[in-house]
This record gives C-alpha cells, sequence and structure tokens, in this order.
C-alpha cells in the first residue's frame, strides 16, 4: 500500500471507524457550549430586565423605545461573548486533534493504522473543525432562545428580549465571516501546538499564544509611543488596506498551522527538534511577526496622509 495516496474507500472506513469511536463526543461537544451559553445569554438578559421590572423609568423608557422597533439592547453583549466561546471553543478542541479515541488518548497508535497521513488528517480536520462548529451553532440558537423563555417566565409582564439576528449584522459589532475565519485560525496553532505537546497541549499552546500576542502588542505600541510619537494618530489607513490585514492575517494562520501540522503527521514519532525544517518555519514566522510590528507603523505614516 502507497501510503502517499489518497484511497476513497479506504478513507471512508477509517472514516466509520473514528466515527464509531468519538460519535459520542459530539454530545459533550453540544451540550457544554450550550450549558455555558444559556447560563451567561440569561444572566445577561437578567441585567438588563430586571430593572425594568422594578420600575427604573429612565432606563425603562430607553428600553421600550429601542422594543418598539425589535432591538434588544443585550444583542451587542451577546454578540460577544459568543465570539469569544467561540475562539475558546474551538481552540480547546483542536488540541485534542490527536486523541484518537477516548480509550485510546495517545496518537502515536494512531499513527501505525493502515491509512495515508491525508486520510488521517482528513478524517481528524472533519472531526475536529468541520463538526464542531454547526455543533456549537446550534447550541448558540438553542441557547438564545432559552434565554427569552427563562426571561419571559420570570417576568411576564416584561417584553423586551427578542432572538439574535445572528446574520443581519445587528448583533453588537460583531461580523460573523471574519469571527469564523479567526476562530479557525486560532483552532489551526492549537491542532499544530498539539502536534509539539503530548500532555496538556492546551494550556501550553494557549501560553505561548498569550505570550507571543501581548509581546507583539507591547513592542507595537511601545514602538508608536516611544519612537513615531503622536503624529502617528494622525495618519488613517484606508478601510481596503484594513480589510486586507484583516483577513489576510487570519487565512495566513490557517493555511501556515494546516501545512505544518501535516508536514509534522508525516513524520512518525512526531519529535520536538530545533533542526526540524517545521520548527524552523514556525520560528521565521514569529521573527515575520516581529518586523510587522516595526513595519506597519512605519507604512501608514508614509503612505497615508495625516488628518490635522
Amino acid at each position: 500500500m502507497n501510503k502517499n495516496t489518497f484511497n476513497p474507500v479506504r478513507f471512508i472506513h477509517y472514516l466509520r471507524k473514528d466515527w464509531t469511536e468519538n460519535r459520542g463526543q459530539f454530545f459533550y461537544d453540544f451540550i457544554i457550549p450550550y450549558g455555558i451559553l444559556t447560563l451567561l445569554f440569561i444572566w445577561i438578559d437578567f441585567t438588563k430586565t430586571q430593572p425594568v421590572a422594578k420600575g427604573s423609568r429612565l432606563y425603562t423608557e430607553l428600553l421600550m423605545e429601542k422594543a418598539a422597533r425589535g432591538i434588544d439592547e443585550s444583542w451587542s453583549l451577546i454578540g460577544f461573548s459568543t465570539s469569544i466561546c467561540l475562539l475558546f471553543y474551538l481552540a480547546f478542541i483542536g488540541s485534542t486533534f490527536f486523541h484518537a479515541s477516548k480509550h485510546r488518548r495517545d496518537y502515536i497508535g494512531d499513527l501505525t493504522l493502515p491509512a495515508s497521513d491525508a486520510e488521517k488528517f482528513a478524517v481528524h480536520w472533519l472531526r475536529t473543525s468541520l463538526v464542531p462548529l454547526p455543533l456549537f451553532a446550534l447550541a448558540a440558537v438553542l441557547a438564545d432562545f432559552t434565554r427569552i423563555g427563562f426571561i419571559h417566565f420570570l417576568y411576564p409582564e416584561v417584553s423586551v428580549s427578542f432572538p439574535v439576528p445572528w446574520t443581519s449584522g445587528n448583533a453588537g459589532d460583531i461580523y460573523l465571516p471574519i469571527c469564523i475565519l479567526e476562530a479557525y485560525a486560532l483552532q489551526a496553532l492549537f491542532i499544530l501546538g498539539a502536534t509539539y505537546w503530548r500532555k496538556k497541549p492546551f494550556q501550553k499552546t494557549l501560553s505561548v499564544v498569550l505570550l507571543l500576542g501581548l509581546g507583539y502588542y507591547g513592542i507595537y505600541l511601545g514602538y508608536v509611543l516611544l519612537v513615531l510619537g503622536e503624529d502617528f494618530y494622525r495618519h488613517f489607513a484606508s478601510p481596503r488596506w484594513l480589510f486586507g490585514w484583516t483577513y489576510g492575517i487570519p487565512s495566513f494562520l490557517l493555511l501556515s498551522g494546516y501545512v505544518l501540522t501535516y508536514l509534522r503527521m508525516r513524520r512518525a514519532s512526531l519529535i520536538v527538534s530545533w533542526k526540524d525544517p517545521t520548527t524552523l518555519a514556525l520560528l521565521v514566522a514569529a521573527l515575520a511577526g516581529l518586523a510587522l510590528c516595526f513595519w506597519m507603523p512605519h507604512h501608514i505614516m508614509s503612505h497615508f496622509p495625516s488628518v490635522k
């Protein structure tokens, strides 16, 4: 058998085996975010509705005015909290990319199965990336309706709660496509991190991501404040330029994470070594991110006019 090929029949057999071993996990992938989001949504709506029920006049008038137009005051906070939960949800599931089943928690045994690396990657990607997103979306929608039902049960005389229009752009300042793209980009990093750490991959990858993110932000902010000065804040980048970077960086992280993970899967032992090409590629990417912290402010000041 040539393990560098993609055989559809063998892929279906491996997918069926993986589905049989992990289908129970999908229930937890749904019920856990549903429970968390339900409690979070109810708390957000409760803090909004309780003052109305107690007769806070000014606040009630503002809410009733919006409610008359079918607008829920809690949409913005619900949308923001959902996006944060989605980031952590996909990141945590991504860190389990190499957990073959609940009975076999090590990916070493999975590497010996008669399937190609491409087939294993595709099956694991379906289980940890493709399936969880609709499960989370279903959990969010049901949690939203649970919120409305519970608040109406507590305060039947007050009607200021409405379902979140997830796809209309009215759920706060959250833009759904970029939110999903950023969540998958972050998950790709956690999938890659799972190839380096066999124990506690989520905690260790999260620590590295937070350190890098805070480090880049601190260097960028420090360079702007200490070197460029107040003149930097008079320059405003064009929306098109910002749009390109907003989508470009997550897309780069997403593709890089998947490609490097697949390349590391082809190494049977997944040894962590500074001489490994994938590790060197990560170091180059980290240095490129550092260079962007210095290049971006200069580019904005030199290519976009100042506003006085």
